[in-house]
């Protein structure tokens, strides 16, 4: 194995530890990653989605986004309510306190190890991860249409961004 192989595994390994630490201090809805946090992170994003649009962002079944919700809205965290413009869709959205507690779930995506890195070093940095995830994509092959957008992480993230961008209780269709 080569030095650089070596290192990234060892980089790999102790960032996943710090990252690890660093959502237990926020509680149990500290990892944005995963579970709770994941649907305040999207709805810090946008704070009223619909449930639909917010199953196909977070890649869960129904049932499974069904039951944290459920958990949010007991903690209040959460409220649902009908689209006005269609009845049928069930929108969802932060309460205060919700927002409270999403604005600390989502300061845990800034990393503050890179605090540590010049303004130049964090532009190469970026740099070499944009050209080393371009090969890595390039090399993989294309999935087919029913598998989820986390196989192509560019499209999650402009899937994000035109998340931020739509307006206030109306559906987004994503599968544009």
């Amino acid at each position: 194995m080569n030095e650089i192989t070596e290192q990234f595994l060892i980089f790999n390994k102790l960032f996943r530890r710090y990252i690890d630490l660093h959502h237990k201090n926020l509680g149990k809805y500290g990892n944005f990653l995963q579970g709770q946090g994941r649907i305040l992170s999207v709805l810090k994003m946008k704070p009223d989605i619909s449930q639909k649009d917010l199953t196909y962002i977070l890649a869960v079944r129904p049932q499974s986004l069904g039951e944290l919700l459920v958990k949010l809205e007991k903690n209040e965290l959460i409220k649902r309510h009908p689209s006005q413009s269609d009845r049928r869709i069930m929108m969802i959205h932060l309460t205060d306190k919700g927002k409270e507690v999403a604005c600390k779930v989502t300061e845990a995506h800034n990393v503050a190890l890179f605090d540590q890195l010049t303004k130049e070093e964090k532009k190469q940095f970026v740099d070499i991860l944009r050209k080393l995830s371009k090969n890595m994509q390039e090399e993989l092959p294309n999935g087919d249409k029913n598998e989820s957008f986390y196989d192509d992480p560019q499209k999650h993230f402009e899937m994000i961004k035109k998340l931020q961008n739509t307006h206030k209780d109306q559906s987004t269709d994503f599968l544009d």
